[in-house]
């Protein structure tokens, strides 16, 4: 990576870029950092379909939740209120239990 210039950044998902890793695989190899994060997001990735996070990540975002944190929710769908909450410590807003309990729902239904 030294030396490369950043052509653009968004933010992903793990199965987002371990899609875009499997992309780079078929044309060219993949050089260390990029086998790392492969490795990782392989083994790590939560496997919904691309319209399942897309829905998950709007209604998240529309309850209020960051883009950023949205996507760690998604990355880890976290199952319980308390794991919910820690990831949401870190907002700017804070959120009820009521909305936690919301965002679980929509987490359970993906």
């Amino acid at each position: 990576m030294i030396g490369k210039e950043v052509e653009s950044e968004q933010l992903v998902t793990l199965n987002e870029a371990k899609e875009i890793l499997e992309e780079r695989k078929k044309t060219k190899e993949l050089n260390y950092e990029q086998q790392l994060a492969y490795e990782h997001a392989k083994k790590f990735a939560s496997g919904l379909e691309k319209k399942k996070e897309d829905a998950l990540r709007e209604k998240l975002v529309a309850l209020g939740v960051s883009e950023k944190t949205a996507i760690k929710i998604i990355d880890i769908l976290p199952e319980s209120a308390i794991l919910l909450k820690q990831m949401l410590v870190h907002e700017s807003s804070t959120f009820s239990d009521a909305d936690a309990a919301k965002m679980l729902e929509a987490i359970k239904g993906k």
